[in-house]
This record gives C-alpha cells, structure tokens and sequence, in this order.
C-alpha cells in the first residue's frame, strides 16, 4: 500500500469511527473521553528494524491516524555508528530542523510530546535547544520527554539540568510539561530526586513477563512519585531476551489484559493516560488489528 492511499483509508477509517476529517484535527475528540487520553509513542520510519528484521514505512502521523489517536509522543532515535544498514534496514534520524517533522501533526493531532533525549538516552544541547523552541512556538506541542533516561550508574541529565530545563518549561507565556519514560525494572532504582522534577512518567513493561506484576509496579510508582501524573505505556511486542533477543508479535490475551487494567486505571483516576507502541503498524500482526479494534470501542466512553 502506498502512502497516499494509506492516508485515503485513514481518512475512511476517520469517517467510519466519527472522527471529524474536516479542516482541523482529523482526530478530532471531546474532552472527558477515554479518546482524548490515549496517545501513540513513534520513533522514525523504520527504526526498529534491526530487533524485529522487517521493513516498516509508517510514519507517527500516519500511526496516530490509522489507530484512531489523537496524541502523540515523538522520539527520536540514532542508528548505531558501529552498524552499516543494509537497504531494508535504513533509517534516519530527525535532523534538523525539526519543524519538518512537526508540520503534518500540527492540523491532525490535538496534543504532541517531543524527545530531548532520545532512544537510548542520548541527548545534545543543540538539540535540545531547538525541540524546547519548536514546543514553544507551535501550539500542539504540549510537552518535551526523556526516553531511556535513566541507565545503570546514572541518568542522561543531571537533577540540576532538570531544574533548569523546568525553569524554562514554565514560562508564563506558554507552560509546557517535562516527561520521562521509566522502566518496571528499573523502580527500585534511586531515581526519586529525578522524578521530582517530572510532571508525567510513563511506565513501560519492559519484558513481557513481567507484565504479570502490573498492578504491585503501579504501586511503587506511586508511592515514589504520588503527584507526577502517570501514563500506561503498551508495547504490541512481546521481548524475553534469556530466550528470544528479537521482539514478536505480542499475543492477543496479553494486549487485551494491559488496555483493560490501563483502561479501570484510568476509569479510578490513578493514571492520566494510555499509550500504544506505535512502529511498524504495517505489520499485520494480528495484536495491532485487535488494538485499534479497541481504540473504536471504548474512545467515546465518559470518564
């Protein structure tokens, strides 16, 4: 399938679901709904081709349209120097400038996240400089994250840094939010003088066994961060690295059991959000079908 004809079944997909394609937002939402709380995660077309061996040609705009999701969280990602791409394997960072990226979410999406810090961590003053005055001059941009911020020995940015990266977020012409992406595994971590400084986390379940423990990792994260608003994150892939070190479709039951447990979170008011892995959705796993399937069900209850 090519691109535009991708975009004519979005926009289809949009009409079919009641999401307006008019001028605007073709994901258009009312606030209060489950809708307008769900969000996509996205890296660059193809990034991950080296862990699931399959091109992807997908784009974030096009990922938040087909799943139905008007939010989206984009992070940027650095091929490896060591690693020459192979054809099917290429990809390319977001270089700048960066409102290229920016341009086609700013009529589509309601709400954009943007990394300063990117896939495994990495981070450059240059380009912080300039996500924090994109986010600052277009209004969808609602907020800057840190992917894979916290490593072993350490983080990508000090707590200092952090205090004055908020300082600049704050500023009363526009106030924006600071995210971070934390890992079940890494919870009992000494990350607690970081998370001060956060005003949303999203926790992901690394290992998909793990997944088992939902609920008691919910509770640690809120007894270490009880006023940093929370967000689900869903992987559609299922990772055990003692035995597999590629990712796999992820089975239906174990989607199921994250949307629904996020879903009574979010319905209790213990997380603010739910966010869906949004690469490669031009797989035809049987897991994404199930999940946007999902998005159509359950966008229009109240919360």
């Amino acid at each position: 399938m090519n691109r535009r004809n991708f975009l004519g079944l979005a926009t289809a997909v949009a009409t079919s679901t009641q999401i307006s394609p008019a001028l605007g937002q073709v994901c258009s939402v009312q606030s209060g709904t489950v809708r307008d709380r769900l969000w996509v995660f996205c890296n660059p077309i193809n990034a991950d081709y080296d862990i699931v061996g399959r091109r992807s040609v997908i784009s974030p705009v096009e990922s938040a349209l087909y799943l139905g999701i008007p939010n989206l969280m984009m992070v940027n990602q650095y091929p490896k120097p060591n690693i020459q791409p192979t054809e099917d394997g290429f990809y390319q960072a977001w270089r700048s400038p960066f409102d290229l990226y920016a341009y086609p979410s700013k009529k589509l999406l309601k709400r954009v996240v943007w990394s300063i810090v990117g896939a495994g961590g990495k981070t450059n003053p240059s380009e912080r400089r300039e996500i924090m005055e994109m986010a600052r001059q277009t209004p969808n941009i609602v907020g800057i994250t840190m992917d894979d911020f916290f490593r072993k020995g350490g983080a990508s940015l000090t707590p200092d840094q952090l205090r004055d990266i908020q300082h600049e977020l704050k500023q009363p012409e526009k106030k924006l939010d600071l995210y971070v992406t934390l890992y079940t595994n890494q919870l009992n971590d000494p990350i607690v003088e970081y998370l001060n400084q956060i005003d949303v986390v999203t926790l992901w379940t690394w290992e998909t066994g793990d997944l088992a423990n939902l609920e008691t990792n919910l509770k640690k994260l809120e007894q270490i961060a009880p006023k940093t608003r929370k967000i689900l994150g869903c992987y559609t892939t299922a990772y055990d690295p003692r035995h597999n070190p590629k990712w796999m479709a992820l089975p239906v039951p174990t989607m199921q059991k994250q949307c629904e447990t996020g879903l009574r979170w979010l319905k209790d008011g213990r997380i603010d959000g739910i966010m869906i892995y949004g690469n490669f959705l031009d797989f035809g796993w049987e897991v994404i079908d199930w999940t946007r399937d999902w998005v159509q069900r359950v966008s229009e209850i109240a919360l």
